[in-house]
């Protein structure tokens, strides 16, 4: 899963996934913006079948974080 998850996620951002690691945060990269955010909204709902809010998604600091997400999600 998050072999996945990082290649999507660093593909929107247009980064090499070795870049996203869990400790990064998502708003030092200079692609980082609200149509990003969207896009891992979209991600994680028709993907992997989550259902998040966008509040949720604007929380999200680091790649670590979606991670935690996703495991709090999955455990619903």
């Amino acid at each position: 899963m998050n072999g996945a998850l990082r290649n999507a996620i660093a593909e929107e951002l247009d980064v090499d996934p070795e870049e996203l690691t869990s400790d990064k945060v998502l708003e030092d990269f200079e692609t980082w913006d609200s149509v990003v955010v969207l896009t891992i909204m979209i991600i994680l709902s028709d993907d992997l079948g989550l259902s998040v809010t966008p509040e949720e998604v604007k929380n999200l600091k680091t790649f670590g974080d979606i991670e935690k997400l996703v495991v709090s999600k999955r455990k619903e």
